[in-house]
């Protein structure tokens, strides 16, 4: 019975293992090009463990957090507190190296804030790749 038992644990860690090696959460990567329509083109770190590289990912979006910092200027004695604006934009440049995750369906129909119909049942697939962060390497 226990000669069983060990069959089905390793059994069982070699298909999860198999599953878990199919699912994509997240990967470094660094930029490559920053495309015209504000996507990038990115190569995964990380080699196969056949030390080849894996293959690019291409046209991914990248979030960022919307930024807008308000400040006065209260030099003079008017005390006319006019409002001054600082904001930040989205600045990944070729060479950065990034955070990539997955998105848990099929993002293929995604265009912009509109709902959007999935036409697979492709889930975690390095297809629906979003960049969420540089890494600072310094």
């Amino acid at each position: 019975m226990a000669e069983n038992r060990d069959y089905m644990e390793e059994f069982f860690q070699t298909y999860k293992n198999e599953i878990i090696s199919d699912m994509s959460i997240a990967m470094r990567c660094k930029i490559v090009k920053v495309n015209s329509d504000k996507t990038y083109n990115v190569q995964p770190l990380a080699l196969y463990t056949d030390g080849t590289k894996r293959p690019q990912l291409l046209s991914l979006q990248a979030s960022f957090i919307p930024i807008k910092i308000k400040y006065h200027d209260d030099i003079g004695d008017s005390h006319d507190f006019s409002p001054f604006y600082a904001e930040m934009t989205v600045n990944y440049q070729v060479g950065d190296v990034v955070v990539v995750v997955f998105e848990d369906r099929d993002t293929s129909n995604a265009k912009g804030n509109n709902v959007f119909k999935i036409d697979s049942e492709r889930m975690h697939d390095k297809n629906d790749g979003v960049i969420v962060g540089k890494i600072d390497l310094k």
